[in-house]
């Protein structure tokens, strides 16, 4: 049978060989970089001092080769380590957004942060002593499976994505052969119909709102007393999301540059987001979360009433601030409108979220022209996203009526024997 081959950059069994008085001989096969196999020796006045002298001018041999890497990648890495290497090859990955990487940072570090749960599943702190050969396939299904059963899918499907771009690069190092993650269990949820807003529910709840600004109580929501005064501008956020089907952070992001009066109706580019990143704080991002959700929509009368009644017809085209800036004049924080829609919405319409405004654009559009129509408001890259999680309508089945037809009734004085057919 025919000796296996070395992989490149490796050497074989290492012999050792006593020569003389206080002289031994190491020697071992080392393959290439061309694919060429020579022999490798090393001496020493003991065994072990030998075989550490080849060990040390295989190395040597490897670095001159550009056969091994420095902090390559091995099967026995921590994957604590592993996930290190991971996110700095993720921090080098332009397309990948910076807000993107600190979630994955924040699923994989433990958090410093005194009032952190200490129980919070972190991949570095469930892994801490696991090595990278050790993470086969059955110990990662376990994991994974171990996070859904105590109620955390979400946080499961995260980690998923997580240690199959570990995994892969520890594939990349030649630490492994396959990514043990490709044959890991689906992460199954339950498939949410959307819900979008009918007009009852429209009317409502924007008359709410007006008794909300009004310092009114409302259903979840005692009358103002005392502190700031409520946000007119909530009403605004409503009827322009509403208007453009823009994601929230996209709307919360929208500047007066951004708005076209010369066009006949009113439009308004949609090219930027609200995020914010440790180290950075909150800042708008000079693109939207998708490539497809660059885009011009044309407002409605409705919207466009509420942009004028803002002021609009008075602003300076190249005016980059905000439409709707914080009390301190800059980028409104979407956590902090969230916070600020909740007490505006009280318990009547507790399942209205700002969401829900770009869900009842997309199902109007898409009830008038269709999903692809409804795809290019929404900015989506495919029209079945638009259908499955943002158009609140059933699929219709086709008219099959003159097959139909045929299981009408006939009445006569026949009587069946009510037993099948032979």
């Amino acid at each position: 049978m025919a000796r296996q081959s070395l992989a490149i950059g490796t050497y074989g069994t290492i012999s050792c060989t006593k020569v003389g008085p206080r002289q031994y001989r190491a020697r071992a096969r080392y393959r290439a970089r061309n694919g060429e196999t020579i022999p490798v020796e090393g001496w020493g006045t003991s065994k072990s001092g030998a075989e550490a002298r080849l060990k040390q001018i295989v190395r040597e041999r490897m670095e001159k080769d550009g056969t091994q890497r420095a902090g390559a990648i091995k099967r026995d890495t921590l994957m604590s380590e592993l996930a290190n290497r991971w996110l700095a090859e993720m921090e080098l990955d332009e397309t990948i957004a910076p807000q993107t990487i600190q979630w994955y940072r924040e699923e994989i570090e433990p958090s410093s942060d005194p009032r952190a749960n200490k129980d919070t599943v972190k991949i570095k702190s469930a892994m801490s002593g696991v090595r990278v050969f050790e993470a086969d396939t059955s110990f990662l299904d376990a994991y994974l499976k171990r996070i859904q059963a105590n109620g955390h899918r979400r946080k499961a499907q995260t980690h998923k994505i997580i240690l199959t771009g570990m995994m892969s690069l520890a594939v990349r190092h030649g630490a492994i052969r396959e990514n043990p993650m490709r044959e890991v269990g689906r992460i199954k949820r339950k498939k949410v119909k959307p819900h979008a807003m009918n007009e009852a529910t429209r009317n409502g709840l924007r008359a709410q709102l007006e008794t909300w600004l009004a310092g009114k109580e409302i259903p979840g929501t005692p009358a103002y007393t005392h502190g700031p005064a409520r946000d007119p501008a909530v009403l605004n956020i409503a009827d322009i999301l509403l208007g453009t089907g823009a994601r929230p952070g996209e709307g919360l992001a929208f500047r007066r540059c951004d708005l076209n009066r010369h066009a006949t109706p009113w439009e308004l580019t949609i090219c930027g987001t609200i995020v914010r990143v440790t180290g950075k704080g909150l800042y708008r991002q000079e693109w939207p979360k998708t490539a497809a959700g660059y885009r011009v929509v044309v407002l409605p009368q409705f919207t466009v009433n509420a942009l004028k009644e803002m002021g609009a017809d008075e602003w300076d085209p190249a005016d980059e601030s905000p439409i709707f800036p914080s009390r301190r004049g800059g980028w409104r924080d979407p956590h902090n409108f969230g916070r600020t829609w909740r007490t505006a919405r009280g318990t009547t319409y507790a399942w209205v979220t700002p969401k829900t405004y770009r869900k009842t654009n997309l199902t109007v559009v898409a009830e008038e022209f269709g999903p692809e129509q409804a795809k290019q408001q929404a900015g989506h890259r495919h029209s079945s996203t638009t259908q499955e999680h943002y158009i609140d309508k059933p699929a219709k089945a086709p008219d099959s009526t003159a097959a139909l037809n045929h299981l009408a009734p006939k009445f006569s004085n026949a009587v069946g024997t009510g037993r099948p057919p032979d």
